[in-house]
């Protein structure tokens, strides 16, 4: 995912225009040339959630496809 940088002093004096410009791409920001945080909008953040659960329940379910299997009767459910 591309991003695009800026320093903490510039994001706060530009927190209004910042915010709007996360609808195109994240944001990486710097201290000291050093990466400190990483700043993305609601809907990304919210898809980057989604990604990281799918990847959560696809290895739960690897890890029990090899496990002991259990009968059931469909007509007690």
């Amino acid at each position: 995912m591309k991003h695009s940088k800026i320093s903490i002093s510039k994001l706060r004096k530009n927190l209004k225009e910042i915010i709007e410009q996360l609808r195109s791409s994240p944001l990486a920001v710097y201290s000291s040339e050093r990466p400190v945080a990483y700043i993305f909008s609601a809907k990304s953040y919210e898809a980057l959630i989604e990604k990281l659960d799918d990847a959560d329940l696809t290895e739960l379910a690897k890890s029990r496809l090899h496990g002991e299997r259990v009968r059931v009767d469909l007509s007690t459910l």
